[in-house]
């Protein structure tokens, strides 16, 4: 397996199991005080949003050709750090 293969491979992890944690966040949201419920679907609402915009990276990180390959990754991997860092501040007490 190259590289980029295992790279992609491991991407595609790791946005799967974002996607499960964010789901795991809304249910919680639902079961929150109505004062903090609004503030967590907010939240959520906007780790939606970068994970789509991380997501839409991946796929044209898959589809670009191999010179062009580690631009795209770059790209996928800022979008990566932001959503990571979003997950932390919600998930934080």
């Amino acid at each position: 397996m190259s590289i980029r293969e295992t790279y992609e491979a491991k991407m595609q992890a790791q946005l799967h199991e974002l996607k499960a944690e964010i789901h795991e966040l809304r249910e919680k949201a639902g079961q929150a005080e109505t004062n903090l419920e609004l503030e967590y679907y907010t939240l959520i609402d906007e780790l939606h949003l970068k994970l789509e915009t991380a997501e839409q990276k991946f796929e044209l990180l898959k589809q670009t050709q191999d010179e062009n390959w580690e631009e795209f990754k770059n790209e996928l991997e800022l979008s990566w750090n932001s959503l990571l860092e979003l997950i932390k501040a919600v998930t934080s007490p």
